[in-house]
């Protein structure tokens, strides 16, 4: 019997037929089934379109184990995933664990905020006797950073490499890209929240916004839209005089009277 001396592990996946193939849904869960540890699957289908992180949370709800694992419907577990996470997380007295290399908890805030840590997800491995937070729903984008930054930041974090295989196609939520305007209103909301709740970000807060506004800026030139481009990389010199913003508002201003 595989995982005698593991704990079950309940893996939650949200689901939507919309976004993603069933055909893709029933090879991610056959990689749960090959792991070396008991899991519970429980596949959480959106119908209503209520988002992830509604999904995330009922998941969590049903979860009747200690430990709980997210998996996206279109992603691939590697083998020997939740037992190398298990056997670091006892090691270290970690309440969540997640793909990467070690760092220091200041270094991790920081590539979760504004570095390269962005698609975390579906590695999460959660200890619910020592993490009491859950998805925030009201966010349309960030809310799986907010909810690992929160965990840890609670109840500490370690982390494993190539826990994961992230599969992109045509349908897929990310694959949906938002208005710039509502981009920047979801950015602004995310980052409030993290101000709020996670004191360790406080100094990367301001950073996050003025590349927020920046990314906006240069999404806005590339449709055509000179004026709006403008408008947020002044937005995002008022935050901070950041050499490369301000060449990228000098490439609008001569796009806009120099065409």
């Amino acid at each position: 019997m595989p995982g005698d001396d593991y704990p079950t592990v309940s893996v939650v996946i949200p689901y939507g037929p919309k976004f993603t193939p069933e055909s893709m849904l029933a090879e991610a869960r056959e990689t749960v089934a090959a792991q070396s540890v008991p899991t519970e699957c429980l596949v959480v289908e959106d119908t209503d379109h209520r988002g992830p992180a509604w999904a995330r949370n009922h998941g969590l709800e049903r979860a009747d184990t200690r430990y709980v694992a997210f998996l996206d419907a279109d992603d691939l577990w590697e083998p020997e995933k939740l037992t190398r996470q298990l056997d670091r997380m006892t090691e270290t007295g970690a309440g969540i664990c997640v793909e990467g290399d070690p760092m220091s908890m200041d270094d991790f805030v920081y590539r979760v905020l504004l570095g390269d840590m962005a698609a975390l997800t579906p590695s999460i491995l959660l200890d619910t006797e020592q993490v009491s937070t859950t998805f925030e729903e009201g966010l349309t984008r960030g809310e799986d950073l907010l909810f690992i930054l929160e965990a840890a930041t609670e109840a500490g974090v370690c982390l494993c490499p190539d826990l994961y295989t992230r599969r992109s196609h045509d349908r897929s939520v990310t694959a949906t890209e938002l208005p710039v305007t509502d981009y920047v209103a979801v950015d602004k909301r995310f980052a409030y929240l993290v101000s709020q709740r996670v004191p360790e970000a406080q100094p990367y807060v301001e950073p996050y916004y003025v590349q927020s506004f920046t990314q906006a800026g240069v999404s806005c030139h590339e449709a055509g839209a000179y004026d709006r481009a403008i408008d947020y990389y002044v937005r995002a010199l008022r935050l901070s005089p950041h050499p490369f913003t301000a060449a990228y508002l000098c490439r609008s201003l001569v796009a806009k009277y120099l065409p």
